[in-house]
């Protein structure tokens, strides 16, 4: 199980250091029912990345994945194809021209976080699905979950492997929320400046976070395939 764990720790810190996940559970917590508010939303992803991470486990162990060495060809090109991708993502982010901002104006956030400054559980739900499908995490869960169903591991090692990767999805909005209980007031205002911050060099901050993750899965990949 070390071993795994060991494998998996790229995935781990991948899923629990997304900027756009950060962003949101901070817009949530200065919204009118905080903890509400995150709760639904964190529990949606959780729920969602559960499912996908249940329905992966299932057909892998019906598939004997573990067993054979097809399954572990596909894991390895799963890596590196992830990071490929992710290399190509941060140089698009980098050249790509930023959008101009109006002068004038204050904080500006992305559209899907607009939607977040006084929103209903139906709206939680849609922008959480939406968002957990659509940003890098799925295919960095993706990555992990191949890791898990090739491991030639007992079935309840999978399942950790899998709640491993699950709750890591979610730290960034357990984390943010208990600072925020616990902190008071001045941690509050702390929350709100980084949110400012991350959304004003959120372009930088993603390029950033594709290229690091891009080299760190690509190098993993090639070391896996050609080895």
């Amino acid at each position: 199980m070390g071993e795994l764990l060991a494998q998996l720790v790229p995935e781990i810190v991948g899923l629990a250091a997304t900027p756009a996940a950060i962003v949101a559970c901070l817009l949530l917590l200065g919204s009118h029912r905080p903890y509400r508010n995150v709760a639904v939303f964190g529990g949606t992803v959780l729920v969602l990345y559960s499912l996908l991470g249940a329905v992966a486990l299932v057909v892998g162990r019906s598939a004997d994945a573990q067993a054979t060495e097809e399954a572990t060809t596909a894991r390895d090109w799963i890596g590196l194809v992830v990071g490929l991708l992710f290399l190509v993502g941060g140089v698009v982010a980098i050249v790509r021209r930023p959008a101009p901002r109006p002068e004038g104006e204050g904080e500006q956030v992305p559209g899907w976080a607009r939607k977040l400054a006084s929103p209903r559980p139906a709206t939680l739900v849609g922008v959480a699905v939406v968002l957990s499908l659509v940003n890098p995490n799925v295919a960095i869960f993706f990555s992990g979950l191949g890791a898990v169903v090739a491991a030639d591991v007992s079935v309840g090692e999978q399942v950790l492997g899998v709640l491993v990767l699950v709750l890591a999805s979610v730290l960034d909005y357990v984390v943010p929320t208990v600072f925020y209980a616990v902190t008071g007031l001045p941690g509050r205002h702390r929350l709100h400046a980084m949110r400012t911050w991350l959304v004003r060099n959120d372009r930088a901050i993603g390029a950033a976070v594709l290229l690091v993750f891009g080299v760190m899965f690509t190098i993993r990949g090639l070391a896996q395939v050609l080895g």
